[in-house]
């Protein structure tokens, strides 16, 4: 199986998401014909890909949340003098 490759950084956000959609073309060409070759219809795939990345997304979405509530200092630090 192809391999993702690496990044290429650019200075903006939408030729290095260009350049992600680059790197995955191959695998996702790759994933999807094994998917077709074991019975699953486009429509099939197409609507288990959508669920996967929005479940994706959204575990990213609360990883990152959680990161940054976790590094945020505590706003009850007060000391009364």
């Amino acid at each position: 199986m192809p391999k993702v490759t690496d990044t290429i950084s650019y200075p903006q956000p939408t030729d290095r998401r260009l350049e992600c959609e680059r790197a995955l073309e191959e695998d996702f060409q790759v994933f999807t014909s094994l998917a077709e070759g074991a019975g699953w219809s486009w429509q099939e795939i197409a609507l288990a890909l959508m669920e996967l990345t929005e479940d994706y997304a959204m575990a990213m979405s609360m990883s990152t949340k959680s990161a940054e509530s976790n590094t945020a200092p505590f706003p009850g630090n007060k000391t009364l003098h």
